[in-house]
């Protein structure tokens, strides 16, 4: 995918991103770099008993961190910085072997005061392969713009 700058992203577009597949590698990589302990993440046998999904789920944050790395993919080095994440909400558990995408939609774009900036505000849906919406987040970035805009 072609990777665009703050003047090629028209307001109220939607961008689709490539699949990522959710492993039991990315499940306990991520749980021990971020410190989580919680049975739900690390004990399949606490999950197989306890848990209402039978099994151990992935982190809320993995799935923030996965909507970050596909959001990346779209406006790769054009982005200056992340200035903040708006509420997510997750509404559904995903497994291992999940297979996520997310659907975007640029909600708002404005240039900045400082020449050749500009800051995009984006509504992120997470989806697995069944569809079902697993996160619901935005992201609101700074990116280069042309200084004739």
């Amino acid at each position: 995918m072609k990777q665009l700058t703050f003047n090629q992203i028209d307001l109220e577009t939607e961008f689709v991103s490539y699949g990522r597949t959710v492993t039991e590698t990315d499940i306990v990589q991520f749980t021990n770099l971020a410190g989580l302990k919680l049975p739900i993440f690390i004990d399949a046998e606490h999950c197989r008993r306890h848990s209402p999904f039978g099994e151990r789920i992935a982190p809320g944050l993995l799935i923030q961190a996965f909507a970050a790395g596909m959001i990346e993919e779209l406006m790769g080095p054009h982005t200056i910085a992340a200035l903040g994440f708006g509420k997510s909400v997750f509404s559904g558990p995903t497994r291992i072997g999940d297979t996520l995408y997310t659907h975007s939609r640029v909600a708002s774009k404005r240039l900045t005061a400082t020449p050749g900036r500009g800051i995009i505000d984006i509504a992120i849906r997470v989806l697995n392969q069944r569809q079902e919406t697993v996160m619901q987040t935005s992201y609101t970035l700074m990116m280069h713009a042309d200084a004739q805009s």
